[in-house]
């Protein structure tokens, strides 16, 4: 039980953008008006996490 927890407590945040990911490229692709607007949205947000998690120093380092 204990491996299946450790297992979903590192996975989640990367399966979320990732499926957040597939959304925006689909509702690029298929959707037309407010699909868009929700494409550019999902689409911003995985880049949006990846430009905090390099601006903000790890727990490990001091700063």
């Amino acid at each position: 039980m204990a491996a299946s927890n450790n297992f979903w407590f590192i996975w989640r945040i990367p399966t979320l953008l990732g499926l957040l990911t597939v959304f925006g490229l689909l509702a690029a692709l298929l959707g037309t008006g407010g699909w868009h607007w929700a494409s550019w949205i999902a689409m911003a947000l995985p880049l949006a996490v990846i430009a905090l998690c390099l601006i903000r120093p790890s727990k490990g380092q001091r700063p």
